[in-house]
């Protein structure tokens, strides 16, 4: 294999084996809004849901719902019923958002190259699981490039480090700008890289982020029978200078209520 099969240039004057390439502007982006995100305080909670109503009517269903799909349904009707969680720090003020919107990262091919791009399901709490998986979908086919590989993005990226650093933590105090970085929850699925259970510790740079995982067969005690039930890990991530554990732990058990009884689901 030679440099030109991997897309890099051979470095002068050093030994053979590997090629340097520049970091997409997309990407160095995405870095600045993690050195940003890595100054939170985020608390993590490791959950698992017993999924046994949902999953025969997820396999089942008509039109076709995903398991991304449900999650981010039923994730934005938990975040209905506790609006206090649709947030987002602005320096020292918190803007609420009226609409639960949820945002979700999916990969997509452009111009030959696979990249994670972010886009927003808007008011997804008034969704059906199939909407969402369909909009889902749409995303995932489209090849429209995300907000973070756009010219804007592009031109940010010319800036030096430093100066497009601060012009971020400026830019992210004014309300104003702030309510225009997209939705304050998210959801992101490990399910997509890898069969099987797992969690994910992220740096959240939304207020509220869902990692889910892949739904394992788990021996579990129900009625003090020991018995095998499907069920789904998932990572739930807080931004602590916005929500304090009261709020997040009445949001995980009002999230746990919605995926164990399938209730986004028609049946």
């Amino acid at each position: 294999m030679s440099s030109a099969d991997v897309g890099g240039a051979p470095v002068p004057g050093a030994p053979a084996g590997f090629v340097v390439r520049a970091i997409p502007a997309d990407r160095l982006v995405v870095l600045d809004w993690l050195t940003r995100a890595s100054r939170r305080y985020p608390v993590h909670g490791l959950v698992e849901f017993d999924v046994s109503v949902a999953s025969p009517r997820i396999s089942g269903a008509e039109p076709p719902v995903s398991w991304t799909g449900f999650v981010i349904a039923t994730m934005a009707r938990a975040v209905a019923r506790h609006p206090e969680v649709n947030a987002r720090r602005a320096g020292r003020r918190v803007l609420y958002f009226v609409r639960v919107d949820i945002g979700a990262t999916v990969e997509r091919e452009i111009d030959g190259t696979v990249v994670l791009g972010a886009f927003s399901i808007e008011a997804a709490d008034r969704k059906s699981c199939a909407e969402v998986t369909a909009e889902v979908r749409r995303a995932k086919e489209s090849r429209r490039p995300a907000p973070q590989q756009g010219p804007l993005a592009r031109r940010a990226a010319r800036l030096p480090g430093p100066i497009r650093r601060v012009a971020f933590e400026v830019a992210g105090a004014r309300p104003g700008v702030a309510a225009k970085l997209g939705p304050a929850v998210g959801v992101t699925s490990l399910g997509m890289f890898s069969r099987g259970g797992g969690w994910a510790v992220p740096i959240p740079p939304l207020t509220v982020i869902a990692t889910v995982g892949g739904v394992v067969e788990r021996a579990v005690v129900r009625d003090g029978q020991i018995v095998v039930r499907p069920m789904l890990p998932m990572t739930l991530s807080f931004d602590h200078g916005v929500i304090d554990g009261a709020p997040a732990s009445r949001f995980v058990e009002t999230l746990r209520e919605l995926i164990e009884t399938a209730a986004a689901l028609p049946g």
